[in-house]
């Protein structure tokens, strides 16, 4: 196999595995370090990463560095790279479902143990479904850091932000304690500004790896 056939290879496993893994260009550049515009070389065979990105990719799809980079299709790695694509949409979901029923049981069993022995008292047990919501985002959180971009974080520091602040307008007695939502919302505001930054920087480095690799065509 000449060095343009074996690019030609590797751009085709690349792309066949990225979309096999239900990630986007932009998705699987950001995880690697790398700008979309990268990756679209790779895979029109433009342009070969180096050994070490070839390995962080094959580790993102749940397959060896040996089947990214050869030529044969298993039907077994097919299997997995879905495999672990649903596992990325599941795992999460069940998660924060489990603080969800964690909420339900403890909803019930205070229904119950206040209906029963304490008749003459009066709580919230509603409230125990609210702070589930700053809970499943904080979980949602720890996925979204593990498998998942910017964007991810990003709405899942959000949530966690404006489901504590619900969960204490809600839980405090206190007269306009509802303008404390103007705190939360400057709270979003530094998370976007957060994020947009680390995104930058990401992006600045991805560039200065670009023009690293274009200074050394060996390894292109």
């Amino acid at each position: 196999m000449d060095e343009l056939q074996f690019k030609k290879t590797v751009a085709e496993k690349i792309a066949h595995y990225r979309k096999a893994a239900g990630l986007t260009q932009g998705a699987l550049a950001d995880k690697i370090n790398y700008t979309d515009k990268s990756v679209s070389k790779w895979e029109r065979a433009e342009g070969l990463p180096d050994v070490y990105v070839l390995s962080e990719m094959a580790d993102i799809f749940g397959i060896t560095l040996s089947e990214l980079v050869n030529g044969e299709k298993s039907a077994a790695t097919e299997k997995s790279v879905k495999k672990l694509s649903v596992k990325k949409k599941i795992i999460p979901l069940l998660s924060a479902g489990i603080v969800w029923l964690a909420a339900a049981v403890i909803f019930v069993g205070l229904e119950i143990a206040f209906d029963t022995f304490f008749k003459d008292v009066t709580i919230r047990e509603w409230l125990v479904f609210i702070y589930a919501i700053p809970i499943s985002f904080i979980v949602l959180t720890v996925f979204a850091c593990i498998w998942h971009g910017m964007a991810a974080r990003c709405l899942a520091v959000s949530g966690i932000v404006w489901g504590v602040f619900t969960s204490v307008i809600l839980s405090v007695p206190v007269k306009k304690i509802y303008l404390t939502f103007i705190i939360a919302a400057i709270f979003q505001v530094m998370t976007i500004l957060w994020f947009y930054m680390r995104y930058r920087s990401r992006l600045q480095k991805a560039r200065d790896k670009e023009t690293a690799s274009e200074q050394n065509p060996e390894k292109n």
